[in-house]
């Protein structure tokens, strides 16, 4: 099985334990960086404007496309896990994918995809009268596309055999997973407001991150962060 993407191959180059985790340099050994996702920009900012509380911020292209950037860390970890837990019987279900977001994630952090993951499964589930009027994601109620997370995640090889509920399970994470981050990166531009209006630059979304411990090591580009800070604002 060959990738018509060669740049999606990245997510199955480090699947077995890297025994060198440091290279010469000295510099910890990075994530690959994704370059087709499988959500567009305006996928991105229709997701954040979904919820009511995120339309008091509008992030501007450069923003969106940080926080793509950023995101897309966080889906190459929870691919290479749910990879490696469809291992044994080569397949990746959704019960793969729910236990790679308890293990990437932070406690609160997956519990709230979980839960968007499980309503958009029930929703899917229970609109079976009109499975041939509308698409997947309308009938889970969801602005990412289930297909391009289908074609990603076989075409980046997670499993010999996908799922549909898998890929049902992590669209509505990364949907999600882009709320929560873009919820904490607001309550930190609310703070700083500029005449009353939230400060959203790159510098601030960074800031932000950097100053939540949750989501700190989860969108950095190393391989072995996958949790925060502690008190000294060193890794653990």
């Amino acid at each position: 099985m060959h990738s018509r993407h060669n740049s999606l191959d990245t997510v199955n180059t480090v699947l077995v334990e890297d025994t060198e985790i440091l290279e010469c340099s000295g510099q910890c050994a990075k994530l690959p960086e994704l370059e087709d996702v499988p959500w567009s920009l305006g996928d991105v900012e229709s997701a954040l404007q979904k919820e009511e509380e995120l339309r008091a911020g509008t992030p501007s292209q450069e923003i969106l496309a940080k926080l793509s950037a950023l995101v897309s860390r966080a889906l190459v970890r929870i691919a290479r896990e749910a990879q490696r837990l469809s291992l044994r019987y080569a397949k990746c279900t959704k019960y793969e994918i729910q236990s790679a977001i308890k293990v990437v994630l932070s406690w609160t952090l997956s519990v709230n995809c979980i839960t968007a993951a499980l309503s958009a499964l029930s929703l899917y589930n229970m609109s079976t009268g009109d499975k041939f009027s509308r698409g997947k994601s309308a009938r889970c109620g969801l602005i990412f596309s289930v297909g391009k997370f289908f074609r990603w995640m076989v075409d980046s090889r997670v499993a010999l055999r996908v799922h549909e509920h898998a890929a049902i399970y992590l669209t509505a994470c990364m949907e999600s997973l882009f709320r929560e981050v873009f919820t904490r990166v607001l309550r930190s531009a609310l703070v700083e407001k500029d005449n009353g209006i939230p400060k959203f630059t790159v510098e601030s979304v960074e800031q932000a991150i950097n100053n939540d411990s949750e989501i700190w090591g989860l969108l950095q580009p190393y391989q072995h962060l996958i949790c925060g800070k502690n008190a000294s604002g060193k890794w653990f």
